[in-house]
């Protein structure tokens, strides 16, 4: 991801920790690497939630930036609430509208296959905002040059078969820390959750980094196929 002039990397995710759980390193190294780095969650409504509810929606939100911004990320929220939005013309077009603004040149969307339906709309929704923007708006967007699809972990993501590893060893414990006071945040300092959360994604992070023979990695898979050069 290696590159001499600002670019922008954009990770899609239906919820507040989608992204935070599935591609924190990648995130954390693309901010190394001078990128500009945006989270879009499609969920920005939190009040139907048992763990948040209207007294804690603000806090949510403006906590989850603040994380995000303290590691030189931003966040996005739309006005969605769970289980309160499908593939439809007006959800396509303000998907469509807030991904052409960032406008992307590296695009990280949701494994389609999924048991939760929240991810499975975003990551419809995710397709069509990064490669039919220009028809669903009518006017012209430019799309990323490469897409790549990541898991959200286990009892969510079916069927994921990574082609393209990325070595997050040297920003693993900030990532997994990222991870754990967003959690914090939301269930508390000492909630089972915290740890549940940060465990699984250090298991799976390692599990993916043996694939590759590195200490910790996260994976992906590739929307289409790119070029590489391996000499």
């Amino acid at each position: 991801m290696e590159t001499s002039a600002r670019k922008t990397v954009l990770a899609i995710g239906a919820h507040y920790d989608d992204c935070i759980f599935g591609v924190p390193g990648i995130l954390l190294k693309a901010v190394q690497k001078g990128y500009r780095v945006v989270i879009l969650s499609i969920i920005g409504d939190y009040t139907n939630w048992d763990p948040v509810g209207t007294d804690r929606q603000n806090v949510l939100i403006e906590g989850t930036k603040r994380l995000c911004q303290d590691r030189g990320v931003e966040m996005v929220f739309l006005d969605y609430k769970s289980m309160g939005f499908e593939v439809t013309s007006d959800t396509k077009r303000v998907v469509c509208e807030r991904v052409s603004e960032i406008e992307a040149d590296i695009g990280l969307l949701l494994w389609p296959n999924d048991t939760h339906p929240d991810h499975v709309a975003a990551s419809a929704l995710s397709n069509i905002a990064f490669r039919w923007s220009e028809a669903t708006i009518g006017k012209k967007t430019r799309r990323p040059e490469a897409l790549y699809y990541y898991d959200n972990g286990p009892r969510h993501t079916i069927g994921f078969e990574p082609d393209t590893f990325v070595d997050i060893t040297e920003v693993s414990m900030e990532a997994f820390a990222w991870l754990g006071r967003l959690m914090a945040l939301v269930r508390g300092e000492q909630s089972r959750a915290v740890a549940g959360a940060v465990g699984a994604k250090e298991k799976l992070s390692a599990y993916r980094g043996g694939t590759c023979a590195v200490q910790f990695s996260e994976a992906l898979k590739s929307f289409n196929a790119y070029p590489r050069d391996i000499l």
